[in-house]
């Protein structure tokens, strides 16, 4: 049982509160993060999927070793985009948002407990409910951050694949 004074659980509280809704606006921020990768990301793969399409006939016909080295880095940019979408997938997925508890029954709770135990409660749901949300916030993290590493081994990918290109259209 934490020692009571009313102004230090005031303060406590407004303090966790503030946390809540920083949590709740850095959730929300991760979520457009999100969405906005998995937008480009999309239209990435459909930009390399039609790209394919206009050089399929070279492209997916390597006789020389430098065909080879163009279909393997066209390959690894793909799988790499491929998993960059999965995770960027895995970040945005709806799953349980923690948020502090709003049933009738909660709110009869307050309404007639003493002040004490009405602050002692409120504290505890902040607290788990904090708890809960850091913790979905970082796993949101973890995945979009496997998403941006997978886009730049992308980029590296379609870089050298394009700088093998040219070169091999300035030697032929």
């Amino acid at each position: 049982m934490l020692l009571y004074t009313k102004e230090g659980y005031i303060e406590t509280l407004e303090y966790l509160k503030d946390r809540y809704v920083e949590e709740q606006a850095r959730f929300n921020h991760f979520e457009a993060k999100c969405s906005k990768l998995l937008t480009f990301l999309t239209g990435v793969i459909g930009g390399l999927s039609i790209w394919a399409g206009f050089v399929k006939s070279t492209l997916f016909s390597p006789s020389t070793p430098v065909s080879w080295i163009q279909l393997f880095l066209f390959c690894l940019a793909l799988i790499c985009i491929a998993c960059a979408w999965g995770h960027s997938l895995l970040a945005i997925k709806i799953g349980d948002c923690p948020v502090l508890p709003k049933s009738g029954a909660a709110a009869m709770y307050i309404q007639e407990s003493t002040e004490q135990k009405r602050c002692e409660y409120i504290f505890e749901c902040y607290v788990g409910t904090l708890s809960q949300l850091s913790e979905v916030i970082d796993n949101k993290s973890i995945n979009l951050e496997h998403a941006y590493d997978e886009l730049t081994y992308s980029a590296w990918a379609l870089g050298i694949l394009g700088i093998v290109t040219i070169g091999m259209e300035i030697i032929i």
